[in-house]
């Protein structure tokens, strides 16, 4: 009994003596880990200075026709799209498939170099190739032998490492075609097969859709391809805003943890820019289409924290077209919101309408100031400032 006792009590004392080591071990990691953290942010904030320092400096020599034509994503127009470009000097252009079927390979590269060569600032050039039931270029044959494949067929194929092997292919693909930016992807969690959204999303798992907006906006930002994360807050089971004005009644609790953990696994991986959808929502905004309510951008800006560039859905859609018809309107509203770009098939009339707010006094010019100054520094990490020296 008296060695069984000394057993147990040596046992008590190499247990206490271990615990006390991984305590040890865990606070000198956490210490370590905290000391580092501290380290990086200082280095990112300090090279963010001096990077914000380098755009300020470029801002203050644009006009304000400059600095509004940066906030416009024109859609690509049919006929005098170099003139167009050389005029208005707009942030970018965003091509559909109809260009892409009426051209060849070899004609869309020398028109991405004739649009860069009058831009003064490099130019977003931007399409939607999701893959799936949305590819605007590897649809036609000419360009690539099979169409990007869904994320859920890639993902049910090869796992996370055919995403990724997928992400790296779609940025190199539109490399060579003289393509910088795709709109995409799509972190919407749908709750099942019969929401609109479904056919275009990666899955209904939250914690899934999340890792796969990781890996997706990390391969993009390696390649120097300009990604999208779409469609703050989250369609879930809304329907299509294409169609008409859609209003989602969910919860504030739903929104801010299931829809809005992929749009923050984007944000901690780097996404230069996020999409923000014609929704109504309620929890946020119940009167205003999200891409048209402060509220909506705030919670984007203060809650989950994205300092980047937050770009409208495509403001030719019904779900703002129906709520006000006016496009001059609708592009005051959305500069008033918090939108730093504004996508659009009236880019002329969004252009005025922002440039007479802005002489007029109803927009401030220090609030586009902010908006170009993410956008000039977005462009500068993707190489496009660069570009134009």
């Amino acid at each position: 009994m008296a060695k069984y006792k000394k057993s147990a009590q040596r046992r008590r004392i190499i247990s206490v003596i271990v615990s006390l080591l991984l305590v040890f071990a865990l606070l000198f990691a956490i210490i370590s880990g905290i000391t580092k953290g501290v380290r990086s942010i200082k280095n990112k904030v300090h090279a963010r200075q001096q990077y914000a320092a380098t755009m300020e400096a470029k801002l203050d020599k644009m006009s304000l026709e400059q600095k509004v034509g940066q906030m416009i994503l024109a859609y690509h127009p049919a006929k005098d799209d170099v003139a167009a470009q050389k005029k208005y000097q707009f942030g970018g252009y965003i091509f559909f498939a109809k260009y892409f079927q009426d051209n060849t390979p070899e004609g869309v590269v020398a028109d991405m170099a004739s649009f860069q060569e009058v831009s003064k600032i490099g130019m977003l050039l931007a399409v939607d190739e999701e893959g799936g039931t949305v590819n605007r270029i590897s649809r036609f044959p000419m360009y690539r032998d099979e169409k990007f494949a869904s994320p859920q067929e890639i993902f049910h194929g090869g796992g996370w490492d055919g995403i990724v092997a997928d992400a790296k292919e779609k940025a190199a693909f539109l490399k060579i075609l003289g393509l910088n930016t795709n709109l995409a992807p799509v972190v919407d969690v749908p709750y099942d097969e019969k929401n609109y959204i479904y056919n275009r999303s990666f899955g209904t798992n939250p914690e899934e859709v999340a890792d796969f907006a990781e890996y997706v906006t990390t391969e993009f930002k390696n390649a120097k391809v300009v990604s999208c994360l779409k469609h703050y807050p989250g369609y879930g089971n809304a329907g299509d805003t294409h169609r008409t004005v859609i209003e989602d009644p969910r919860e504030q609790q739903i929104l801010d943890t299931r829809d809005s953990m992929p749009f923050q696994a984007g944000i901690a991986a780097g996404t230069p820019m996020i999409m923000v959808s014609h929704t109504i929502v309620d929890a946020y905004d119940a009167k205003n289409p999200a891409s048209l309510s402060k509220a909506v951008h705030n919670v984007l800006r203060n809650n989950l924290g994205f300092d980047g560039v937050i770009l409208t859905d495509d403001l030719q859609m019904s779900g703002v077209t129906k709520f006000v018809a006016d496009p001059g309107k609708a592009a005051v509203l959305a500069v008033q919101a918090g939108n730093d770009m504004l996508c659009t098939g009236t880019p002329v009339a969004m252009y005025e309408a922002i440039l007479k707010a802005v002489k007029d006094g109803t927009i401030s010019e220090e609030r586009i100031d902010e908006s170009v100054l993410r956008i000039l520094e977005m462009k500068k990490a993707y190489g496009l400032i660069e570009q134009k020296k």
